[in-house]
């Protein structure tokens, strides 16, 4: 047992040293190492509004990718609230061996916003080039991929055209052919 931030949501093993909590309500991360006696918390990482899970990718695991909303908490980005167009989730991107000071805050390489409310659920290609981000209420678009080599750190999708904008009464039939 191991104290860390308040409602933690989400455990990432990065490896026999070390794990990565999500705290929901703290809008944190919390590194804790990990010596199987006295486990204790090294660092914590200030993210944005309601984080929910993490993953390690790229060469060596070294990219720690953490959901979040878009909502401005602990962000250094403007968050837009009232404009349209605005992507309302946010993938929080570190690099690993930059977080062992043990100041508290950190800064992430980047924050990818795409256009989602309330992103859930992370998962890592085996080969760890990509990442996907699950959304939570998200209709038919229910992933968003960050897509690239882990040279570069990978670009969302375009937002998800609503079904509102989609043709009226197109199918196929099973020969194939446009109804």
């Amino acid at each position: 047992s191991v104290p860390v931030g308040l409602e933690p949501v989400a455990v990432a093993v990065r490896d026999n040293d070390e794990a990565w909590v999500v705290n929901h309500l703290s809008d944190s991360v919390s590194i804790v190492e990990l010596d199987g006696k006295k486990s204790h918390v090294v660092r914590t990482l200030l993210v944005g509004d309601e984080p929910r899970d993490i993953v390690f990718a790229g060469h060596d695991k070294k990219r720690a990718f953490i959901t979040t909303a878009h909502r401005g908490q602990n962000s250094p980005l403007d968050p837009q609230l009232a404009t349209p167009g605005v992507g309302r989730a946010d993938a929080w991107v570190f690099d690993v061996d930059a977080c062992h000071d043990t100041s508290l805050g950190g800064e992430p390489l980047t924050i990818l916003t795409f256009f989602s409310d309330t992103p859930r659920a992370l998962t890592v290609t085996p080969d760890g080039s990509k990442v996907y981000v699950a959304a939570f209420n998200s209709g038919n678009g229910t992933a968003s991929t960050f897509v690239g080599s882990f040279a570069g750190i990978g670009t969302p999708l375009p937002p998800f055209t609503p079904s509102s904008q989609l043709p009226v009464n197109v199918g196929v039939n099973s020969s194939g052919e446009e109804q």
